[in-house]
């Protein structure tokens, strides 16, 4: 299934494409940007993330795009996965590899985004996803946009020799709709 071009206030989200392949890969491998990614990029060449992504483009199961600025430049990636029809639901993901662009609300836009897209558009009644507890600014990100912790996975995720928690939180389409209500009557 492919990615729509979609447009937030400070992003634009288009398909990705295979010749981004290299620039992935540099930040899946910037350890600093690793710490916050449950790939640690071992073993991971050029030849694999291209692979990666033309999997990916095929996938009726995924979508995922290139996060864009407004003004043009590539500064990461987002994807929702496992997108079950049936029970409606999927996992989201995302991870900003240009670090010139952290703590500009970003990440905050594209997962606005994402979410008008999976509940009004795919019909879907859930989105989850799973954050690392060394991650605060993705759990106010997060948690700003209407998820929930729902639980913890303990030490579910082995990273750098040490097994870590792994955080699961989700929203549904009726949380979103009440978030949105608010939003809407404080403008």
């Amino acid at each position: 299934m492919k990615a729509p071009i979609i447009k937030g206030k400070k992003v634009i989200l288009k398909p990705l494409v295979i010749s981004q392949a290299g620039i992935f890969l540099r930040w899946i491998k910037d350890p600093e940007i690793n710490t916050f990614l449950i790939m640690d990029g071992k073993g991971l060449n050029l030849g694999k993330e291209k692979e990666y992504i033309k999997k990916s483009l095929i996938n009726k199961s995924k979508l995922n795009w290139a996060i864009y600025t407004n003004q043009g430049a590539l500064i990461g990636t987002t994807g929702i996965n496992g997108i079950d029809r049936i029970n409606k639901k999927c996992s989201w993901g995302i991870f900003i590899g240009d670090k010139n662009y952290w703590g500009q609300g970003l990440g905050t836009d594209v997962l606005r985004i994402i979410l008008k897209y999976a509940f009004n558009k795919l019909k879907l009644n859930r989105v989850e996803l799973g954050v690392f507890p060394h991650n605060p600014r993705g759990i106010r990100c997060y948690e700003k946009c209407g998820f929930k912790v729902e639980g913890v996975k303990r030490q579910a995720i082995r990273k750098n020799g040490k097994f870590i928690d792994d955080i699961i939180m989700g929203i549904t389409k009726d949380d979103y709709n009440k978030l949105n209500k608010t939003y809407a009557r404080k403008k």
